[in-house]
């Protein structure tokens, strides 16, 4: 059973975050920034390899409504996509007028080398722990991965 955060609880929590999230964001992007630039991705398009790395299919719709653009404006970003082997679309069984999405296997490899870099700078961070500090920090992460996959489970955010 869980309680609801407090406001002081929040506020103390998003501080930490962002302390921690400057350093790892900083070395993230200073370590992907070449690698966008080489394959010419933009941010809205990895948003939308983000968007499907759970590896479920989804219908152009359900792609623009996750990003919050037109269905036209993203069938063209997902055109692009599909045609740099990121992608791999589909006509929808259950609707031939509809295309489904899914990340091809070049696109999953990108999304986890980026994931990886994540991974990395959170764990160079945790060098400078000691070795007590770190197992806290492990049992916490811990705790957050369960509760993440809760929020997966549910489909949404909260």
């Amino acid at each position: 059973m869980h309680t609801k955060t407090s406001k002081a609880e929040r506020a103390a929590l998003r501080a930490d975050l962002a302390a921690t999230r400057r350093v790892m964001v900083r070395s993230l992007l200073v370590e992907l920034l070449p690698r966008l630039g080489r394959s010419e991705l933009t941010l809205a398009q990895v948003a939308v390899l983000f968007s499907l790395s759970d590896g479920e299919e989804r219908r152009v719709s359900e792609v623009a409504a996750t990003l919050g653009r037109s269905p036209s404006a993203t069938s063209r970003l997902l055109d692009l996509l599909v045609r740099r082997g990121l992608l791999a679309r589909r006509e929808d069984p259950e609707d031939r007028r509809s295309r489904r999405i899914a990340l091809a296997a070049p696109g999953r490899r990108l999304v986890a080398s980026i994931m990886d870099r994540r991974t990395d700078a959170q764990l160079e961070l945790m060098e400078a722990l000691s070795a007590e500090e770190r197992a806290t920090v492990l049992a916490g992460m811990r705790l957050l991965a369960e509760a993440a996959g809760r929020t997966e489970a549910r489909g949404g955010r909260r």
